[in-house]
């Protein structure tokens, strides 16, 4: 009788959600197409200084959030609600609707040009290494930490860093993955790993807070073709509206004074600013 009564259940549960199945693709239910639609704008950031942190006060700040607030106030925008996100959840939290734009340092790609809509980059960025003080394997480059069998290298997962080194033939067991450059600090300073591969100003940052453990590559080479990284916000492709707004702002915001100091208190040398459209 219990067998019984179980199949009767199980067979009902298929049968309702079978129904269910059925309505929703003949009443044409389709996930909603998120959209910004005015108001509250909620806006994804990582921290990864110099491009995003948080001060002493709790105030969201860096390049990237800096560049936003004053792209809303010329574009009326606003207010802000900012999301803290690991880096590899941010684009995501952007195609799932929990946030309506990313700023975080996010470089262009053209993979992530396939999903989403980026703004003109607000900025540029070299390769950097983070190594122990006097850098023990005299690393200098991308390509020599690919080929040292010794080396374990630190990367942000979802990075383009974490991408060029696996397309130079970094084996994964010598990836140490971390979720913020802060792990990967933790790693290069604890011996776990003998780099971290992110862009120079965050490694330069990073090598700042160190207390004398660990130092920027130096010199460092870029990978051979490798262009420049450019940072830039990120949107869903059926938020053309906002990118559109955003980006008209943005234009006449790079190259002002304003602009230039912002970056240049941030450590961004002048030629790694995005040309001015004014």
């Amino acid at each position: 009788m219990r067998r019984i009564l179980g199949y009767l259940v199980v067979t009902t549960l298929f049968i309702v959600s079978g129904v269910g199945a059925l309505l929703y693709v003949r009443g044409g239910d389709a996930p909603e197409t998120h959209l910004w639609t005015g108001g509250e704008i909620r806006v994804g950031y990582s921290g990864e200084p110099p491009y995003c942190f948080r001060t002493a006060t709790g105030e969201v700040s860096g390049a990237a959030p800096e560049v936003a607030k004053a792209v809303f106030g010329h574009a009326g925008i606003g207010p802000v609600r900012w999301v803290l996100l690991d880096f590899n959840q941010a684009i995501p939290a952007l195609l799932d609707g929990r946030i309506d734009m990313i700023a975080n340092g996010l470089f262009i790609t053209p993979e992530r040009a396939k999903r989403m809509l980026f703004s003109r980059p607000f900025c540029r960025s070299l390769q950097g290494l983070l190594v122990r003080r006097g850098n023990p394997l005299d690393l200098h480059s991308y390509e020599e930490a690919a080929k040292s069998p010794a080396a374990r290298i630190a990367v942000l997962d979802g990075s383009v860093e974490q991408l060029a080194l696996a397309s130079l033939g970094t084996s994964p067991e010598r990836l140490f993955v971390v979720p913020d450059p802060a792990g990967g600090l933790a790693a290069v300073r604890s011996g776990r790993a003998d780099a971290l591969a992110l862009s120079a100003p965050t490694v330069a940052w990073l090598a700042g807070e160190s207390q004398g453990e660990a130092e920027p590559a130096s010199p460092m080479r870029q990978a051979a073709g490798t262009p420049e990284g450019q940072s830039a916000f990120a949107f869903r492709p059926a938020d053309a509206a906002l990118a559109g707004r955003v980006d008209a702002a943005l234009a006449g915001y790079i190259g002002s004074k304003a602009y230039l100091d912002l970056l240049t208190s941030l450590g961004f040398a002048s030629g790694l600013m995005s040309a001015g459209s004014r």
